[in-house]
């Protein structure tokens, strides 16, 4: 009998609760805002040595590094394409792709291609349309393909009165 008091004792003792002072403010969180779709404006700059096109830098908060970023090129019209993509001219071919450092939280679009790139018009290289959106891992498993834009927008019930433009 002793025992089974001794065990009631124990099992009240873990349900009942202590309130104290609240403890000290803990460090700030991460200002994510994910899912989020962001529209900017791409202008690159032209390296000879390297034969490449290179944007500036776009700089995000809170994207860990089992989230995904997905880049869309405007093609105008309303249609967007994710990168990377491919475009072929009289010279050849040349593509837009893009990087993500996790660590930095930027992004970087670069042009590249086996032709002389020196000779891209200005439609291709300054102004440039893009979108960059961020998909949060957990809700990697709603997608079985990389989704167009207006896709993962609906999936994502993000309007697009709420792209956030950073022009």
């Amino acid at each position: 009998m002793n025992k089974l008091f001794t065990i009631l004792s124990i099992v009240a003792l873990g349900f009942t609760a202590c309130e104290g002072d609240p403890g000290p403010q803990g460090p700030p969180g991460l200002d994510a805002e994910i899912p989020a779709v962001y529209e900017e404006t791409a202008d690159f700059n032209f390296d000879a040595e390297g034969n490449v096109w290179t944007s500036q830098e776009f700089g995000y908060n809170g994207i860990l590094d089992g989230d995904i970023i997905i880049v869309y090129l405007n093609l105008g019209d309303g249609l967007w394409t994710n990168l990377p993509v491919s475009y072929f001219d009289d010279q050849g071919e040349f593509q837009y792709v893009y990087d993500f450092d996790f660590t930095s939280g930027t992004a970087l679009l670069s042009i590249i291609g086996d032709s002389d790139l020196s000779t891209l018009d200005d439609f291709y290289t300054a102004g440039v349309p893009i979108r960059i959106a961020f998909i949060p891992s957990d809700l990697i498993a709603q997608f079985d393909k990389t989704p167009t834009l207006s896709e993962l927008m609906t999936t994502l019930d993000i309007n697009e009165s709420e792209v956030q433009l950073r022009k």
